[in-house]
């Protein structure tokens, strides 16, 4: 069982684990992969079984070699003890056991594996920490002798995912997320949802552009063996523009084809009847988080009204009356707290057994606490949930989430915040989501550690686990792409509101306004730094592709596209720059009709033949990385943006063609005023 050569490899670095395991203590020496059986006594439950399963799975791929069934004295063993059968999902008493459930003991010596677990969670979260002990490849696949005692900071660790906003992830795509955040040991996976579960009675409700119920058993069934309670995320009172927007329901909506249910109409508490009956029904957790966030519609026509409303009085009937319905069904509901901002009372005037939710994704300690001093001055229990700011961006504003993140699960575990959800919105639609992975795992570790991982360190500790034969080349390209966005933020942003400042609302604007061509001006050098930088993420990603395992290439793939994003949206700013001084300099200050004609309208390379090539053939690499993600649906309204972009520079082409052939004889005047560029 035992090598001369494993003292030596144990000498080297020790592996990378994420997240760190709250003891740890390695010993002298390893653990040969080679001559490992397992003993299945007792027998094992369904769950018991998965986690062997996956434990024996994972051993052999990195060993080359089968694992033995029956134990001999030859071989090491694999030996398991869990102490309480079943409890697999965290219960509504989660946060009251001491976070026991998932605690595991992890022991490898000369005589093989020992893991004793209070539960099958336990036992599973185990073995995703083998996974990373592993080291060497083949024969000399090998674990160090170590001992392991570990259990999560807090009871509930989730993850918000957005369904609502941009595309749609395809059913494999949800279950590779549901796969990534059980290596981090998350176990909740909130699905927002507002009209994108098809639902009895509601045949024409996003046809085509929704769940089935089918895929949503599928997707709980999936993540229930990994440990991870899939929760119903519905808003039932605002954001229900998809429902109201139709004339079938308009009439629900307090304002004209509005945003929020009115909750003086009896038809709406007959429809949120029907919706309630079919949610429980499908979600099997024991929660439910139903929003009731930004409810400004209500606030807004409060005095346009014939009958003057009364905002903070409709709210609460709202969510008294969706209370009163799921607790028939037995379930535990969460909800936003950011109308506190509005009503600063309306805390109080919750339904007792509410659990209030404080979302803010700004790493402002001030705007945090606004909206935790009213839940600790009402001494209520509460989750806190921070955001992956990546719906203003192709990729996430990095230190900015971190740093959200970090602010968040302090202030949540000062005040013995029950839970941690980070969230993925999808808003802006166009960045692909798999860009917000690597800050996935930053909050999902935190939630398990109880503090957040190095910043120095974590892109280097990360890229080892997850892509250990690309590790230098991803790590890299987090590395540059994260720098990229920080540039093209300096140089875009300024015009919006979100927070931080959204890059993307401003990177489609015609470039050749006289407001952007002055802002490039004054931007050129941070615009040529995100190019710089993200042709170095490019080279890094290529480079990733020739050496990461082929179940990685789809996703290296994405975020090789998002550089390419990043790139057009400083590219297209610069271009229209060159474009305009080749001109003005070229023809009026230094007149040189055939140069200026031929740098910018050559068929087969010049700045405007260039522009159309890059938007074309990024066009196409889009769609791809989109269906490899998504479902096709609002496919089409990004491809769009590229179309239109391809019109631009096709048309300012034939602009110039046609005043080269028809020798115009009028004065020469300054490229704005002669080709007035736009969509």
């Amino acid at each position: 069982m035992l090598c001369g050569w494993f003292s030596v490899a144990t000498a080297q670095k020790r592996p990378v684990l994420l997240p760190e395991p709250q003891s740890i203590h390695y010993g002298q020496g390893a653990l040969s992969l080679q001559n490992l059986a397992i003993s299945l006594s007792p027998k094992p439950t369904a769950d018991v079984l998965f986690a062997l399963h996956e434990l024996t799975k994972i051993l052999s791929e990195r060993s080359g070699k089968g694992m033995e069934k029956r134990p001999s004295t030859n071989t090491a063993t694999i030996r398991y003890s869990v102490k309480t059968p079943g409890q697999e999902l965290p219960g509504p008493n989660e946060a009251v056991n001491g976070n026991t459930r998932e605690h595991y003991a992890l022991t490898i010596s000369p005589t093989g594996i020992d893991i004793t677990a209070q539960t099958s969670a336990g036992l599973y979260y185990a073995v995703q920490t083998i996974r990373q002990l592993i080291q060497g490849q083949g024969p000399k696949a090998f674990l160090p002798f170590v001992t392991i005692s570990d259990q999560p900071k807090l009871a509930y660790r989730g993850v918000m995912m957005d369904f609502a906003h941009g595309g749609l992830l395809t059913v494999d795509e949800i279950k590779k997320q549901i796969d990534f955040l059980a290596r981090w040991k998350t176990n909740q996976y909130y699905f927002y949802n507002e009209v994108s579960i098809q639902l009895s009675g509601f045949p024409t409700l996003n046809y085509k552009a929704s769940y089935s119920q089918a895929q949503i058993r599928s997707i709980i069934a999936y993540a229930r063996e990994r440990h991870m309670d899939v929760i119903p995320f519905v808003n039932f009172y605002g954001h229900l523009h998809e429902l109201t927007r139709n004339e079938k329901y308009a009439s629900l909506a307090i304002g004209h084809y509005g945003h929020e249910l009115d909750p003086r109409n009896p038809a709406v508490q007959t429809l949120l009847k029907a919706w309630i009956k079919q949610y429980t029904s499908l979600f099997s957790s024991p929660f439910i988080h139903v929003g009731f966030d930004e409810t400004w519609e209500t606030k807004r026509l409060a005095n346009a009204s014939p009958t003057k409303l009364d905002p903070e009085a409709l709210y609460i009937q709202q969510l008294t009356f969706v209370s009163n319905e799921f607790k028939q069904y037995g379930k535990t509901l969460l909800a936003w707290t950011d109308m506190n901002a509005f009503y600063p009372a309306i805390l109080t005037k919750f339904p007792a057994d509410v659990i209030p939710v404080i979302w803010e994704y700004s790493p402002d300690t001030t705007a945090i606490n606004n909206y935790l001093n009213p839940v600790l001055k009402a001494k209520k229990p509460f989750f806190i949930q921070p955001a992956v700011s990546g719906w203003g961006h192709i990729y996430p504003a990095s230190d900015y989430t971190y740093e959200n993140i970090n602010l968040c699960l302090k202030a949540g575990l000062q005040h013995h915040t029950l839970g941690f959800i980070t969230s993925v919105w999808t808003d802006s639609v166009e960045p692909f989501v798999r860009a917000s992975w690597l800050f996935m795992a930053y909050g999902c570790l935190a939630a398990w550690q109880g503090t957040v991982p190095d910043k120095s360190t974590f892109v280097e500790r990360y890229s080892a686990v997850v892509y250990p034969a690309a590790r230098s080349d991803m790590q890299a390209a987090f590395g540059h792409l994260a720098t990229a966005g920080q540039y093209l933020e300096k140089c875009l942003g300024k015009n919006t509101q979100s927070l931080p400042r959204g890059t993307l609302v401003e990177s489609w604007s015609n470039p050749f306004s006289a407001y952007y061509l002055a802002n490039t001006a004054d931007h050129k050098a941070d615009f040529e730094q995100v190019r710089l930088h993200t042709e170095e993420a490019q080279a890094r990603l290529i480079g990733a592709l020739q050496q990461a395992a082929p179940s990685d290439t789809s996703f290296i793939q994405s975020l090789l596209v998002s550089a390419r994003l990043i790139n057009y949206s400083a590219s297209r700013f610069l271009w229209a720059k060159a474009i305009t001084d080749r001109w003005n300099h070229g023809m009026m200050a230094q007149p040189k009709d055939d140069y200026v004609f031929y740098d910018l309208t050559y068929p087969c390379h010049s700045l405007l033949v260039d522009a159309m090539d890059e938007t074309g053939e990024l066009k196409q690499a889009y769609a791809q990385a989109w269906l490899s993600e998504n479902l096709p649906y609002r496919l089409n309204t990004m491809l769009g943006r590229f179309d239109l972009d391809f019109g631009l520079w096709r048309k300012l082409h034939l602009k110039l063609l046609d005043y080269r052939i028809q020798k115009k004889t009028e004065p020469i005047q300054s490229f704005e005023r002669m080709f007035t560029p736009d969509f």
